[in-house]
């Protein structure tokens, strides 16, 4: 397979922008986020990373020349020895004005400052297919499960079935399996108004989410929090807190706790883009970060404070570049390929297990839905959202399973069809538990003082 390799439009007053230099050279083999040329616009010079792995078969646009937005500058392929049966000459689609959002600019490592290497020599986020398959599979599926369900959720609520209000994730299953999947079941996680992918990802019921977002007594909180408050201690998913960024200084403070009474375990907090101005989250990170205690900030940055775009909030492209703030290690990295996701929490959580303190990993990922049932969204453009739908978390894993992995598509849709099964019998679970009594409403409210007069 052929890959064109085009001009992103990266903001530019003019449509003509110039190629300072590549930084891989013709043969070379490059991995998805992998920097791949420096373009200079009238406002900024920035690396742009390659979109799909391959070889570097054709350079198109030689160094330092001018080039025009949309131009075709490379050809990637599949293999060293593929046909070239793609003239360079073709002219390529336009790239959505979007694409700055659509893509990450970059992936790369905001260095730890004790390393002195610049951030190009930490650039690529290595991306491997070496992953067992039984492994990828489990990701697969329980990336299918998440989606299958918050779909049946939202038809449900259109039906008025679903009490209350959601906040979904369609979108960003890959941050919330990737990341979970690199922790132990007795490590933590701490999540945010949107944990039904984060909790399920972690490996909480499914039937004892449902009963809880319906409030029932089954529901892992008993009743009492709703979808916005999930929790399974049983598998280290501690209450998801509604609060932006509030989550932040409480996994800090977990992780410190397991550090003091030299406990072998790791807290992962996640949060979105809308909650890296508050307060909470820069005290929370700066203690962890001085206490080098064993916890992972997951920032998924899908762009939008529900309606406020990120751009409109702050002045950094990516936020990651402000761990070396706090002497922290920083990563953006691909949030729709749950491979990617994967292998950088895998670092990160080794680091924090093995003594070397926090990281602060960005995701740049997309929620498909608004920010909650009630938004229809209408603040972004419709060529947007579709072009982040094109890099499809489940599709791209799915891909990866047929091609690399020669895993057959009727296998992989007899998964999707247990996914369905177990989340209708999920809700027929919901439906069919009893209410809360009034006395399970008076407790437990206070921790019990054991021991104490």
């Amino acid at each position: 397979m052929i890959t064109r390799v085009v001009v992103p439009d990266l903001g530019a007053t003019g449509s003509e922008v110039r190629l300072v230099a590549w930084l891989a050279r013709e043969g070379d083999f490059v991995v998805a986020g992998q920097p791949l040329f420096t373009l200079e616009t009238d406002k900024a010079s920035q690396d742009v990373e390659a979109f799909a792995g391959g070889y570097l078969r054709r350079v198109l646009a030689p160094a330092d020349s001018a080039v025009e937005l949309g131009a075709v500058v490379a050809l990637l392929a599949d293999s060293a020895d593929e046909p070239l049966d793609v003239p360079g000459e073709a002219p390529a689609s336009p790239v959505p004005p979007s694409a700055r959002e659509i893509h990450p600019r970059d992936v790369r490592q905001a260095l730890a400052p004790e390393t002195g290497a610049s951030p190009r020599e930490g650039a690529a986020q290595r991306v491997t297919y070496d992953l067992p398959l039984g492994r990828l599979l489990d990701m697969y599926r329980r990336m299918v499960l998440i989606r299958r369900y918050e779909d049946h959720l939202y038809r449900l609520f259109l039906q008025g079935q679903v009490p209350g209000t959601l906040h979904q994730c369609q979108g960003q299953e890959a941050v919330a399996v990737g990341v979970c999947f690199a922790l132990r079941t007795d490590d933590v996680i701490f999540s945010t108004h949107r944990p039904v992918g984060h909790l399920l990802a972690k490996g909480a019921s499914l039937p004892a989410i449902t009963a809880e977002i319906w409030g029932k007594a089954t529901g892992c909180a008993g009743g009492k929090g709703g979808q916005m408050h999930l929790q399974d201690l049983s598998v280290g998913a501690y209450p998801a807190n509604a609060v932006v960024g509030a989550n932040v200084p409480i996994a800090a403070g977990a992780a410190l706790g397991f550090k003091l009474r030299g406990v072998d375990r790791v807290a992962v907090s996640f949060f979105g883009d809308g909650a890296v101005n508050t307060g909470a989250v820069h005290e929370g990170i700066n203690l962890a970060a001085v206490k080098e205690a064993p916890v992972v900030f997951v920032c998924e940055n899908n762009l939008y404070a529900a309606s406020t775009h990120v751009s409109l909030a702050c002045k950094l492209a990516d936020l990651a570049g402000r761990a070396p703030a706090y002497g922290i290690p920083g990563q953006v990295v691909d949030g729709m390929d749950v491979v990617a996701v994967y292998g950088a929490a895998v670092t990160a959580v080794e680091r924090a297990r093995g003594g070397g303190g926090p990281t602060l990993l960005e995701y740049k990922t997309y929620r498909y839905p608004g920010h909650s049932r009630g938004d229809p969204g209408n603040y972004r453009q419709k060529e947007e959202v579709e072009a982040w739908r094109r890099r499809d978390p489940i599709d791209r894993c799915r891909q990866l399973l047929v091609r690399e992995y020669g895993q057959s598509e009727t296998e992989l849709d007899r998964m999707d069809r247990d996914c369905r099964a177990d989340v209708e019998e999920a809700v027929r679970f919901a439906l069919g538990s009893p209410e809360p009594s009034e006395e399970s409403g008076r407790g437990p409210v206070y921790a019990e003082r054991k021991g104490l007069r």
